[in-house]
């Protein structure tokens, strides 16, 4: 087995080179005191007047999501204001997150992420860093070049269309064919995935990695940070090109924010 300090010197080698590309899930945001998914999938339950418990019987996640875009006449207006409205109803101080200060100070030229909330963006911003959000055809065409890019892969709550968020949207994202998959295609040529804040029980990475595996074959690369170690997630995708950085934490954003600062540093060091 790879050990810590060579498996995390040599992604810092990779980022140096500019050959990563992180994708970066809701572990992130954690110590910023969102709210996690299953609470938000509570407060669309709560507007279908469904006890949340009962919901959860019956569907998983994008299983309940669907359901309330059907009972809404195929609309995802009123599941989007929901969400938005709970995430933004939180006070959040962006300067206290040191681990988005370190995603900045790597200076990837493209993060691509699947979260609804803005926390990356409003990092940039505050510590005044050029970016450029894209979501579109259009946002891909008009992206300003030699500045970040940061790719809402699962859309954004500014554009109800855009949203990624029921178990049909996954299914017809499969298919690799829309704006933002070609994009992605083009961006992994000659390069290495890093997932930062997932879980390996999220439904993100099986199907992120089976996206990535399709566009890449044989030549599928990726690091993962991992706070547990789970030998089957281990075999299993370490079987299909993932290398596993696992903390080995009981603390997860004192031990993801203290990796985060670690990796920094060996990016910056001569």
């Amino acid at each position: 087995m790879v050990s810590y300090d060579k498996l995390v010197d040599e992604l810092a080698h990779e980022i140096k080179g500019k050959k990563i590309i992180p994708f970066v899930g809701a572990g992130l945001s954690r110590n910023l005191g969102l709210p996690e998914w299953d609470v938000l999938m509570a407060r669309v339950a709560e507007d279908l007047d469904i006890e949340p418990d009962i919901l959860a019987l019956h569907g998983d996640f994008l299983q309940i999501a669907e359901y309330h875009i059907i009972c809404h006449g195929g609309s995802k207006n009123r599941i989007s204001k929901i969400i938005d409205r709970n995430l933004r109803s939180i006070e959040v101080d962006i300067s206290a997150s040191v681990a988005h200060k370190c995603l900045i100070d790597m200076k990837f030229p493209k993060i691509y992420t699947t979260n609804f909330d803005e926390m990356i963006e409003m990092a940039f911003r505050y510590h005044k860093e050029p970016h450029y959000t894209i979501a579109t055809l259009d946002d891909i065409l008009e992206a300003p070049d030699n500045i970040t890019q940061i790719v809402k892969f699962h859309g954004t709550l500014d554009l109800d269309e855009t949203l990624v968020i029921s178990e049909t949207d996954y299914h017809n994202r499969l298919d690799m064919e829309g704006p933002l998959d070609i994009k992605l295609r083009s961006d992994l040529l000659g390069k290495t995935v890093l997932f930062l804040g997932y879980s390996f029980r999220d439904l993100n990475i099986r199907y992120m990695w089976s996206k990535l595996f399709r566009v890449m074959q044989e030549n599928c690369k990726a690091y993962m940070v991992t706070m547990k170690p789970n030998y089957v997630f281990d075999t299993v995708y370490g079987k299909k090109g993932m290398k596993i950085i696992c903390l080995d934490s009981d603390d997860f954003c004192a031990d993801f924010t203290a990796f985060m600062e670690d990796l920094r540093d060996r990016v910056l060091r001569d």
